[in-house]
């Protein structure tokens, strides 16, 4: 009986033993930046840990002339548990040099600690703001749809497409930006406002013989979705410079230019359709062979 009780006893002092290393306060070695915020930041860190002394905190900024970048305030900093930093009070980061970066040491509990270089880019939201349409051209390449050989490019209130397009060459376009990121993208409004006339213009084309003022070729379900009337919101990716513009579940890609006369001017790269249906020539060339849409405007003074 005596074996017996043995037995039973051993483990279960085994089991008590575990359970107070268990609970014990363990030091943590933890010395991480989670999130911080300085003065003029947009959207979200970009936090990336190097190896085990070193990491790096990518933050962007509004671009302003006036940026003070040798007393940058740091808002706010979020650090692993039990962690501190060498950031006083009242914390400033001096990032008055080419290289536009600062270093935060974060030491964690014990004793462990962490260089974490923070860098700034300014960016500059050129494309912010309020815009007038001046033109606007749709560009034609008849290799595309087997038609012909020739390429060129047609502004939208030419012949080919009689008055229709013309109340749009008034619209104001309004882009406006949010102050915070979503998953690393800046995002916003853009709105196609129908001008002093009141109206947008629609994409039809004539041709003498073939497409009358009467009957015109509609362009609508190609082009009038690049830019929908009214509000839209857009995600825009860093990386690429691409603007994805979305309305009603209807989502365009616009990017950005400069034409010779240092006009901005706002890309759409159009789908292919040379495998749809033909028709006349001149169907062909405005709808088989267009392969991209330009919106020629020039800041609203």
């Amino acid at each position: 009986m005596k074996r017996f009780s043995i037995v039973f006893i051993l483990p279960l002092l085994f089991v008590a033993s575990c359970s107070k290393q268990i609970n014990m306060d363990i030091p943590s070695n933890e010395c991480s930046i989670l999130d911080i915020r300085v003065f003029g930041q947009l959207g979200k860190p970009e936090i990336v840990r190097i190896d085990d002394t070193s990491g790096e905190v990518t933050l962007f900024i509004n671009k302003t002339d006036d940026y003070p970048w040798s007393e940058v305030k740091v808002e706010s900093i979020a650090l692993s548990a039990y962690a501190g930093s060498d950031l006083g009070e009242e914390a400033v980061l001096d990032f008055y040099n080419p290289q536009r970066k600062a270093v935060i040491k974060v030491t964690s509990q014990t004793g462990k600690s962490v260089d974490w270089t923070v860098i700034l880019k300014p960016y500059e939201a050129f494309y912010a703001g309020v815009w007038k349409v001046i033109d606007a051209k749709i560009y034609v390449d008849q290799n595309i749809s087997g038609c012909g050989t020739g390429s060129w490019g047609t502004p939208m209130n030419g012949a080919e497409f009689g008055l229709y397009f013309a109340p749009e060459l008034d619209n104001i376009i309004t882009i406006e930006m949010n102050s915070e990121m979503v998953d690393g993208k800046f995002t916003g409004i853009i709105t196609n406002d129908a001008g002093a006339d009141g109206l947008w213009g629609e994409f039809k084309g004539v041709w003498p013989g073939e497409y009358p003022e009467d009957a015109p070729l509609d362009m609508n379900p190609r082009l009038r979705h690049l830019l929908p009337a009214g509000e839209s919101e857009w995600v825009l990716d860093l990386t690429t410079n691409e603007m994805k513009i979305t309305n009603r579940n209807i989502t365009s890609t616009m990017t950005f230019e400069t034409d010779e006369w240092s006009n901005m001017v706002f890309v759409f790269n159009l789908p292919d359709a040379s495998q749809e249906i033909g028709g006349s020539n001149f169907y062909d060339n405005f709808w088989r062979s267009s392969y991209r849409f330009t919106y020629i405007v020039n800041p609203l003074q």
